[in-house]
């Protein structure tokens, strides 16, 4: 096996889009959204003698203390589908080992990796070096199969999903999708509301809307909006990337809450995916099937149930990840957050 650092995007989308469940965070179109933030991106892929790529990861340097930073990949690295679970452990590592050759990378505190590997049995695919850190990618999802018919996707859903679905189009609620600067506007107003109404915190609204725009340019994104008589009642932001659709971001207003626009929404959105040809509606973050999970949050429990009563399946992956590089120094910076009280 060797490694290979990757500077042509067509052979990186090649790779990641034959992915039967796409990750948009290891895009191409990503890693230069987040490179004009101004983080530095390197891709790389690890191969085997004949060429095929194993694995590949999209990581972004962020600085932290002394000089120093650390590595992160968001959802990353993804490995192709023909490497068999048992192998997965020792494929990260002969990646890693290989990134972390002198003068390969600039140094780093550590790296942070979130392997997209699904949680199947107790034993660890990772290797005991790496620490189990707070999420920051969503490690649990749930994946709803578009390759059903409409009746069967109605067929699996919790009554009650089905029953508001009726309720919103007795109520006359009207999807569109849009990229008008207004509606964007709009939309992030109701970003706001629906943060302090839930309770937990999203990105700044600068931060969404330059997500939106730029993704929107590469022809991935796009915000889906439910009117009733003209006003904005609830609007989706998605990312298409592959066959699968993310729903990256929702917002409701609190008024006219018994129109169940959100329903009339993200019904509209399934079909509209169908219709493209998507495999896979991605509902971005969902509580751990395990309670007991360090990973689940109260906070998560209204959208969980909302989000599984759509019947799609349960996904849990295992997490995010870090791979000290100088482990007095790891200490020391997350004992200095601990002790600051961020956790």
């Amino acid at each position: 096996m060797h490694l290979l650092e990757v500077n042509d995007p067509a052979n990186w989308e090649i790779f990641q889009l034959k992915q039967p469940w796409t990750q948009f965070t290891q895009s191409w179109a990503w890693g230069e959204f987040r490179r004009s933030l101004g983080y530095p991106v390197r891709r790389f892929a690890l191969a085997d003698d004949s060429g095929d790529w194993l694995c590949a990861v999209q990581g972004e340097y962020r600085k932290k203390i002394l000089g120093l930073g650390y590595w992160y990949a968001s959802r990353g690295p993804v490995i192709s589908p023909k490497v068999s679970r048992e192998n997965y452990r020792a494929l990260i590592s002969h990646l890693i080992s290989l990134m972390a050759e002198k003068g390969r990378l600039p140094r780093s505190l550590f790296w942070r990796f979130e392997p997209v590997v699904r949680v199947e049995s107790q034993t660890r695919d990772l290797s005991p070096r790496f620490i189990r850190s707070l999420s920051l990618d969503p490690s649990s999802t749930n994946l709803l199969d578009l390759t059903q018919s409409e009746e069967q996707l109605l067929s699996r859903m919790h009554e009650k999903t089905r029953y508001n679905i009726k309720i919103a189009t007795r109520h006359g609620v009207k999807t569109r999708v849009t990229s008008h600067p207004a509606d964007i506007d709009q939309f992030l107003k109701l970003m706001r509301e629906t943060e302090t109404r839930a309770g937990f915190v999203q990105h700044s609204s600068n931060y969404i809307y330059k997500t939106l725009q730029t993704l929107a340019a590469a022809k991935m994104a796009r915000l889906r909006v439910a009117e009733l008589n003209g006003a904005m009642l609830a609007a989706n932001f998605e990312i298409v990337y592959g066959q699968t659709l993310t729903y990256l971001y929702g917002a409701s207003s609190h008024l006219v809450r018994q129109a169940m626009a959100p329903y009339a929404l993200h019904w509209d959105a399934i079909r509209a995916a169908k219709q493209e040809g998507n495999k896979i509606y991605d509902f971005w973050g969902v509580n751990p099937a395990n309670i007991s999970s360090p990973l689940y949050k109260k906070s998560w429990e209204g959208i969980t149930r909302f989000k599984n009563g759509w019947g799609g399946k349960q996904v849990d992956l295992i997490g995010t990840w870090d791979l000290p590089m100088n482990m007095t120094l790891y200490n020391l910076i997350f004992m200095r957050r601990m002790l600051s009280g961020r956790g």
